[in-house]
């Protein structure tokens, strides 16, 4: 099923670019291990932002070679697409002719994703959301691109391997092992998209959880809060990573915990244990945690939770 992604805000180009200016000065302010753990949350907001900016202006691509279907070219398909109402039949009609053509027009996606011209990458990911795993051939050259020179290239080209789904899961693992950070982090944000296809990729978060680099278990922990399943076998790693000797794992480690909600009944020793940690953010999180966990046990009235 198609995700119409650019309905979800309406919003002009001054709204966008404050967003931006606003995350961007956050994340300027923070310390390299904060900046970091955060790098899978920013390139979340990248994809975001760029889905809302197609719902902007809707830009014409370069018109040469283009795929057609019917007689109409993929730019008008898209321009259908995105006029008609949900759940109607000229949305099913418009969604079955992207995926029609983009399923012949993989190349030419992947040329304009590689490409630095912002309408054309902001086509190809719109039509890799579109199509889903219809679009499984593009995945040996969207696994490529996850190591181009262009940042924003290699961000594009890990939604759009999420956006393609379990197919992907395969090229994803093995990338996940990858000994660039960034690479491995982008495979591992790909992954968490998937959902539940992404289960048999549990353990190696879990393995993670182990590993020497404070970096990398700050990312399983944050990659298995957000996919939260198996909470039989997740819940306890995350819960020895709240002792953790580096402050974001155990943010990390909370933040996710909370996450499983009432399932993670077992952690909270060591949650409660953090409501009263040095650190205010630690803190907040832990309370914030409890809140989703266990809410009454802050008092005898509901918890609230604090602001992120």
């Amino acid at each position: 099923m198609a995700i119409n992604a650019s309905r979800i805000m309406k919003t002009n180009g001054k709204g966008l670019t404050l967003l931006a200016v606003r995350a961007g000065v956050k994340f300027a302010s923070l310390g390299c291990g904060c900046r970091k753990q955060l790098f899978m949350s920013t390139i979340r907001a990248l994809k975001f932002l760029f889905i809302c900016a197609f719902a902007v202006v809707l830009v014409d691509p370069v018109q040469s070679a283009e795929a057609s279907f019917h007689h109409q070219k993929l730019t008008r398909w898209l321009k259908l697409y995105q006029s008609a109402t949900p759940g109607t039949a000229e949305e099913i009609r418009c969604v079955a002719a992207i995926r029609a053509i983009g399923t012949n027009a993989v190349p030419q996606l992947i040329g304009r994703l590689s490409e630095a011209h912002l309408k054309d990458q902001q086509l190809a990911v719109r039509v890799f959301d579109v199509l889903g795993p219809l679009a499984a051939p593009a995945i040996p050259a969207l696994t490529k691109l996850l190591s181009h020179t262009n940042p924003l290239v290699t961000i594009l080209a890990a939604s759009s391997l999420g956006d393609i789904g379990a197919p992907a899961l395969p090229s994803l693992m093995t990338e996940l092992t990858n000994s660039q950070y960034n690479i491995a982090t982008l495979a591992a944000f790909a992954i968490v998209d998937l959902g539940t296809n992404a289960t048999p990729a549990i353990a190696v978060f879990l393995h993670d959880l182990g590993s020497s680099s404070d970096l990398v278990r700050e990312r399983a922990a944050e990659a298995l809060g957000n996919l939260h399943l198996q909470p039989d076998i997740v819940v306890p790693a995350l819960k020895h990573l709240l002792t953790d000797h580096s402050l974001m794992a155990r943010c990390a480690a909370l933040s996710s915990l909370g996450r499983f909600g009432l399932d993670a009944g077992t952690a909270m020793p060591g949650i409660v244990l953090l409501l009263n940690d040095p650190d205010e953010y630690v803190r907040k999180l832990a309370t914030n945690a409890v809140c989703s966990i266990a809410p009454n046990t802050l008092s005898r009235r509901p918890a609230t939770r604090l602001p992120d």
